[in-house]
């Protein structure tokens, strides 16, 4: 399989790769949907992620989504941020000192994201680039935070349709030209039970996803309406996974804990084009 696939057709292979850092061979399998998943046990030291985690909870910029009342989060994501010209600005501003905080957190150790940025661009063959649009820097590295009893309803992420649904009119012609979009979770901490990832083989275009809406103003799809998961993932405090954004995927509700993990979506625009990444 030598091109890549379109964003939203069906995958070939459910499998997942173990590895312990993510190689080019890794990100290309990916990339190609020869597997579903990349995943890497302790890809940060369990411990200092569990003393991290108290500290972003306890932060300025650990708030809730406004329009996902059962996600809490810490730092910025284009979903949110680019939901009115206020918040975009405010997006932008604050886009490298939120990149610069969370590396201070980390500090004398690399931080997770860092090490997955550097393994990203030492592993594609075109090396890997932070995401700009409009000239301007977006985030890397927003924590999601699902609290006891939450989860994540099926979904497909996607940022030409984020910023053709919130950018409006001449603005809609400035979304990045990607033909598909991975996700990154690094865990920090994860419940005893619960707080599965679900990850589906095959992704709806906007049109029929719109079709099989939960609600008409929700986010993610009903699951009378879509089949089961094709595999379920248990992360571990330290773990990172990689997978599909624009293939459907899903968390289940947590139990006993919070779930914390560090995220980052990685744009792809094809072998000879460098990797990007944002939250």
């Amino acid at each position: 399989m030598n091109e890549l696939p379109t964003p939203f057709s069906e995958l070939s292979s459910d499998s997942v790769a173990n590895v312990e850092r993510v190689s080019g061979a890794d990100l290309l399998a990916l990339a190609k949907g020869e597997i579903l998943a990349i995943s890497a046990d302790e890809y940060c030291d369990p411990d200092l992620g569990r003393s991290i985690t108290q500290h972003l909870l306890n932060d300025e910029r650990y708030t809730g989504y406004p329009n996902v009342p059962d996600v809490h989060k810490w730092g910025l994501n284009t979903y949110d941020g680019f939901s009115s010209p206020e918040r975009e600005e405010h997006y932008f501003n604050d886009a490298l000192p939120a990149i610069q905080s969370l590396r201070e957190y980390w500090s004398p150790s690399i931080s997770p994201i860092d090490r997955l940025r550097l393994e990203l661009q030492e592993g594609w063959p075109a090396g890997a680039n932070l995401e700009y649009l409009d000239n301007r820097a977006l985030f890397v590295g927003q924590a999601r935070i699902f609290h006891e009893g939450k989860g994540a309803i099926p979904h497909q992420d996607f940022l030409p349709w984020e910023l053709r649904d919130l950018r409006k009119s001449e603005r809609t012609d400035r979304a990045p030209e990607l033909i598909g979009q991975l996700t990154a979770n690094i865990y920090l901490q994860t419940p005893q039970s619960g707080g599965e990832l679900e990850l589906w083989l095959h992704g709806y275009d906007h049109p029929e996803y719109k079709t099989k809406l939960d609600a008409p103003d929700s986010y993610g799809l009903s699951r009378d309406l879509i089949p089961d998961p094709a595999l379920v993932l248990s992360p571990r405090d330290g773990m990172l996974i990689l997978f599909h954004a624009t293939r459907v995927h899903a968390v289940r509700p947590s139990e006993a804990c919070d779930r914390v993990a560090i995220s980052t979506f990685i744009g792809v625009r094809g072998i000879d084009h460098p990797l990007t990444y944002w939250s």
